[in-house]
């Protein structure tokens, strides 16, 4: 796993937290061998975050923007109640292509309907209401999915962004400065934290998890 969040206190909060199911070890070992960029996967703690935020806000319709090896769809999917569903977006082909054959044996993902290119593309075209929506695709469009997002939601809609510390470089004054990614990251955290219609939170949860829940 990568260092940045694999500390003692990481650790020890895993080993506090519910196990992962069979399926999510199984997606896991799957993406660390087949992968180029395996340390894109949510992992065991912030995917059970995921799966108890699913149980509190009991949502109707999920949307997903970024799909990857789907460990985060499937965390999402797991507490849904009969009549919810998700739409997962992957914008990579040959990642969806083996993300999605390696889920058809789980009975647990045949609610997830999966969408393949641009997800500022493909969202106009769904003609969905999502009240709860995770972002975890690239950064340089995160404050183009919040605009887009939003009108679509509900009042108490939730939306969550992955990885808004970015390895710890958005306190850093050089990186904000000289590292493109990273001003681009912190240039959305004060976007994201000074809009006055929704509500949010930065959590030090792995890389930086964000959650907003609209006013």
């Amino acid at each position: 796993m990568h260092p940045d969040w694999q500390d003692k206190i990481h650790l020890y909060a895993e080993d506090h937290s519910s196990p992962e199911p069979a399926h999510l070890q199984k997606v896991t070992e799957f993406t660390w061998k087949k992968m180029i960029n395996p340390r894109q996967l949510s992992g065991h703690l912030q995917g059970r975050f995921l799966a108890n935020l699913i149980i509190l806000k009991n949502p109707k319709c999920v949307l997903e923007i970024g799909s990857f090896t789907g460990y985060s769809t499937a965390c999402l999917a797991e507490n849904l109640s009969a009549e919810a569903h998700i739409h997962s977006i992957e914008a990579d082909s040959e990642t969806a292509y083996k993300t999605q054959q390696f889920w058809k044996e789980y009975p647990i993902m045949e609610r997830v309907a999966w969408h393949i290119g641009p997800a500022l593309d493909i969202i106009p075209t769904l003609n969905i209401k999502p009240d709860f929506i995770f972002v975890d695709a690239d950064k340089r469009n995160y404050k183009n999915y919040l605009d887009l997002c939003l009108p679509l939601m509900p009042k108490g809609g939730l939306i969550l962004f992955d990885n808004t510390l970015w390895s710890g470089k958005v306190i850093d004054e050089n990186h904000q400065k000289n590292d493109a990614d990273t001003k681009n990251m912190h240039e959305f955290n004060k976007y994201l934290g000074q809009k006055t219609n929704v509500s949010t939170v930065l959590l030090p949860l792995r890389d930086g998890l964000t959650m907003s829940i609209k006013l």
